[in-house]
């Protein structure tokens, strides 16, 4: 599964070469040139919605009007094989057997393409990861209940967080929407805040945080927890170098990847 993001980046270019070639496009011929199902399809279109590259309509979608749209793709790009190589370095912390928490988010998301063929069982809130099930896993997948957040695309709430308490793993994978040495892990989602904290109780303080460098130094609205208690960060070589030489003074590991590896 390590060469899944990067199936999924030449995916979606192959779709905005599409775009840019036609007024508009619908699922089914997209699926047929593509040979792929139609719900991959929905779901990459989707992926380009959310970045602000196109305009999604019932069946298809088509490129949004403004100029600079049309170059915006290679930052998208960007940015997805960034996750990607994150992912690709949290899948070497994970062994056989392994019970892994995943919170919500679009990096954790890379994370289980990374590690969805190995022999594990998975435990999530993130919804986003259902729609990756068409291309089969090898790990048994437990999602979570809970309320869902059709902006972050997660399982958040009481049910959520009453399951959780029931469930013991071996290690966690966090995603966030900011990280700094003095304020830790942060979340613009108060929800999302206690189930990261909660992941990170119920795997005995074995918690990694997937991040890419625009998180790193910032600060959102609700802590989910200080960063005396994240063990490991992962996060891609465009991160302030001195931010990172803080955590690791505090004792948090830090892994820097290298944007040329895949």
């Amino acid at each position: 599964m390590r060469n899944f993001g990067r199936m999924t980046m030449v995916r979606r270019q192959k779709l905005l070469e599409q775009l840019r070639a036609n007024e508009f496009v619908r699922v089914p011929e997209l699926a047929a040139l593509l040979r792929v199902s139609e719900i991959t399809v929905r779901r990459d279109l989707d992926g380009l919605a959310e970045q602000g590259l196109i305009e999604r309509f019932h069946g298809g979608a088509r490129l949004l009007a403004q100029p600079q749209k049309s170059a915006g793709a290679l930052p998208a790009v960007a940015a997805e094989h960034k996750k990607t190589i994150i992912a690709a370095a949290a899948a070497k912390l994970v062994r056989p057997g392994n019970t892994v928490l995943l919170s919500g988010g679009t990096t954790t998301l890379a994370v289980f393409r990374a590690i969805a063929q190995m022999d594990v069982r998975i435990v999530t809130n993130n919804a986003m990861i259902i729609g990756e099930l068409d291309g089969g896993a090898n790990a048994e997948l437990f999602v979570l209940g809970g309320e869902y957040n059709r902006k972050t695309r997660a399982l958040n709430g009481d049910l959520t967080n009453l399951t959780l308490n029931e469930i013991h793993g071996d290690i966690c994978f966090l995603g966030t929407n900011a990280i700094s040495q003095k304020n830790g892990l942060t979340s613009s989602i108060y929800a999302a805040s206690i189930v990261n904290r909660l992941m990170a109780n119920q795997c005995n303080d074995n918690v990694v945080v997937v991040a890419d460098a625009s998180k790193i130094g910032a600060t959102a609205n609700f802590v989910s927890l200080p960063l005396a208690r994240v063990r490991t960060l992962i996060t891609d070589s465009a991160a302030d170098p001195a931010e990172l030489a803080a955590y690791r003074s505090g004792g948090t590991e830090v892994v820097v990847c290298d944007d040329a590896a895949l």
